[in-house]
């Protein structure tokens, strides 16, 4: 073997020449490290054809068809939808928290298809998530040995992989970025001033563009404690200064991390009266999984308690309840929590590693917050908090290990221990973590997961506007009705109109039979025909014949082997019949005579005694029982219908009212002959209109809530935050010596 002048072999030599560039360089060679276990332990996510799939996957039943919505509206030339009509008969999108149109991880589904582009946005996510807990141990002061792994247990935290597994493309954004909240509110706090506090407000943006906000809800809490604990601590040592830099610092991020998202922020505040997550009970909050003290096994052993893949786990949702973020990593927090406790923030870790599983737990602690904690009741199911705690546990862990890599060091000479104990850990982690991987996460064609159905094709051969309405959760997917142009009643919803809940428990049951909260929305029963029917509805759909009236519904297709996502059970095949509603009233149409009401609770009282085929009950003033008698040649024809866009083409001998059958919110505007006109709430979930004599052209588009407003706080403040970002960048190149 050739030497060098050292005595050491050559190709060692030749390595280490290799390598040098990459120590150089204190931030490549980690980088590149977590993006080589990302890849190994996760690259089969990005395989072409393919996409995530599980049969408990929320991407089958809801994203897909969400994104459907979004990569049809904008190659159609129409932009980003405010409004989705695939199903629940319509509602919000753009401020939609599980929508996501704006948030920037998201941009592949711009520019691919929903299936094409899942893959690779759930890869980036992870890799972004491991990123942020290396910068997270650089605010604590680490080096960088200790934040490889916290990268790499951030990489392979089993909660963030089950979190795949469920599908949650709406959460992960929250699971990514909100310990970079953590990370850049610890430098400030440390030392205030203009670049730390454009950190605070970019991921406090960044955040709240991910649209679900319970993680960052939580996290502002712990957030307000550290704060409060250190600026006491600063006023009692005389550092009143500091206090105030702190403070001033914080204010202004936040206001500009506010006001960037503010377009988002402000519609959703005004319409959260409209959605029946207001209605939350204790039993929502809960929704079946009310943390015991076995589930404390799960920080030990993941399947202590049992796995969905087999069905042996209890309450079949183990992505809520598991606590496990890594057995080398939860060993790790205990020896950062007791050698590393004279560290800062080590205590506040511990609190809060302690503080956030206790309130994860079903305990008087969670009924007391409940009751007292504002906001604390819009979230369902505080077992989420445990992202709070494997959050915590890696925080903890990496100061572990630097403690055990500073007494490893002192005792023996060299640098190379550290390296190995580290490489061996860190590559420990890799491997578990990429077993549960390949275990837990399957692929799918995507042919498969969005096929092409016979009875898709049918319905899309009636050039008519209408909506569907299958039978039960298992006929249809939800998630599938974007791709085959379908418009369904029910749907899959966390953030559905409360007004459109009690409209169907009255087309089902007669009278409203639940004022809860829901998330899913299915068709059982038919007490009201008139209701049904100015639904737009003209087919049904079920999975098996179904005894019906026959002066109001006809058979007319059956087909066999049509492939279909039942909840909880995956792909499966089932026989699907059709049945064409024979009154089905069109999106618009006239009505004989018009009903005031004061009020939902009125609406609903008046729509009990009368029947709606020619009636219609509005809400507000006007004058009672107006006439609004037929004529001959009266019609209302829509000319053109997308999501968010109703064009009506009107006809009528005298005044009249029209009946449109969207679902009624706020944002909806009509423009009658290019002049606008007032939209009345009619039948309680629907709009209406009147109509002067004559022919006319009605248009009707929807638009968030103060949403001209909104969007200008938001582009002032992104260019405020632009602005000063590049001073600063400026200011910070003339400093003496060109200090970055």
């Amino acid at each position: 073997m050739h030497m060098n002048t050292h005595g050491e072999p050559r190709l060692v030599t030749s390595v280490r020449s290799w390598l040098r560039p990459f120590r150089e360089q204190d931030w490549l060679a980690p980088h590149c490290l977590i993006l080589l276990l990302a890849v190994v332990g996760y690259g089969f996510l990005l395989r072409p054809g393919e996409l995530p799939y599980t049969p408990h996957s929320d991407i089958v039943p809801y994203h897909i068809g969400a994104k459907e919505v979004l990569f049809r509206s904008w190659h159609a030339g129409r932009g980003i939808p405010f409004w989705r009509a695939d199903q629940l008969a319509g509602g919000p999108a753009l401020t939609n928290p599980n929508g996501l149109y704006t948030y920037p991880l998201h941009f592949l589904f711009y520019l691919l298809s929903p299936p094409e582009a899942m893959g690779w946005t759930i890869w980036l996510h992870l890799v972004i998530g491991a990123w942020v807990y290396y910068a997270l141990g650089q605010a604590l002061g680490l080096g960088r040995l200790p934040r490889v792994l916290m990268a790499t247990a951030a990489l392979f935290n089993f909660k963030v992989l089950m979190a795949v597994y469920a599908g949650w493309l709406s959460f992960l954004p929250s699971i990514t970025f909100f310990p970079l909240l953590f990370a850049t509110v610890f430098r400030i706090a440390k030392r205030p001033g203009a670049g730390n506090a454009l950190a605070v407000a970019a991921a406090g943006a960044l955040t709240l563009h991910g649209g679900h906000i319970q993680l960052v809800y939580y996290s502002g809490w712990f957030l307000i404690a550290y704060l409060l604990i250190t600026q006491v601590a600063s006023w009692r040592a005389g550092q009143r200064q500091h206090v105030r830099q702190v403070a001033t610092w914080l204010c202004w991020s936040a206001l500009l991390a506010i006001g960037m998202a503010a377009y988002l922020l402000w519609p959703l505040a005004a319409e959260a009266p409209l959605i029946s997550r207001g209605d939350a009970s204790i039993e929502f909050l809960r929704r079946g999984h009310a943390l015991e003290m076995r589930h404390l096994l799960t920080f030990f052993r993941p399947e202590a308690l049992g796995s969905p893949l087999d069905g042996s786990y209890p309450g079949v949702e183990m992505w809520e309840d598991v606590a496990y973020f890594g057995l080398l990593p939860l060993l790790l927090a205990l020896v950062g929590a007791v050698l590393g406790r004279r560290r800062s923030p080590t205590c506040f870790l511990a609190v809060g590693l302690a503080t956030s599983l206790l309130v994860s737990l079903d305990t008087p602690v969670l009924r007391l917050l409940y009751e007292l904690l504002p906001g604390f009741r819009l979230f369902r199911l505080p077992a989420r908090l445990l992202f709070l705690t494997a959050f915590f546990g890696i925080a903890l862990a990496g100061i572990g290990l630097e403690e055990l890599l500073a007494r490893l060091q002192r005792r023996r000479s060299g640098t190379w221990w550290p390296r190995l104990a580290t490489a061996v850990i860190v590559l420990a982690i890799a491997a578990e973590g990429t077993a549960y991987a390949h275990k837990y996460l399957g692929m799918l064609e995507h042919s498969r997961v969005v096929p092409t159905t016979d009875y898709a094709q049918f319905l899309a051969t009636d050039p008519t506007v209408f909506r569907t309405a299958p039978v039960g959760r298992g006929t249809v997917n939800y998630g599938s009705a974007a791709a085959m142009r379908l418009q369904l009643i029910t749907g899959y919803e966390p953030f559905n109109l409360r007004h459109y809940q009690r409209y169907l428990q009255l087309m089902q049951w007669g009278r409203v039979v639940h004022e809860g909260a829901s998330v899913m929305t299915d068709l059982l029963r038919i007490a009201r025909g008139d209701l049904f029917d100015a639904l737009n509805v003209k087919y049904l759909l079920a999975t098996v014949p179904l005894r019906l009236p026959p002066d109001r519904f006809e058979p007319v297709a059956r087909y066999p082997d049509q492939p279909v996502f039942a909840f909880y059970r995956g792909m499966e095949l089932a026989e699907i019949f059709i049945y064409r509603n024979k009154k089905v009233l069109p999106r618009a149409f006239w009505v004989e005579r018009v009903v005031l009401a004061q009020g939902e609770d009125e609406a609903i009282a008046e729509m009990q005694r009368h029947n709606l085929q020619n009636l219609a009950v509005v809400q507000g003033s006007g004058p009672e029982g107006m006439s609004s008698l037929r004529s001959q040649g009266d019609r209302a024809t829509v000319v053109d219908a997308a999501d968010g866009y109703l064009a009506v083409q009107t006809e009528s001998q005298r005044n009249r009212f029209l009946v449109i059958s969207e679902i009624w919110h706020p944002g909806w505007r009509a423009r009658l002959d290019g002049r606008e006109i007032p939209l009345h709430r009619t039948d309680l979930a629907l709009m209406g209109a009147w109509i002067p004599a004559g022919k006319h052209h009605l248009m009707l588009e929807f638009r968030p809530l103060h949403w001209r407003t909104a969007l200008t706080i938001s582009m002032l403040s992104g260019a405020a935050f632009v602005t000063c970002l590049v001073a600063h960048v400026v200011w910070r190149r003339t400093l003496p010596g060109g200090v970055q």
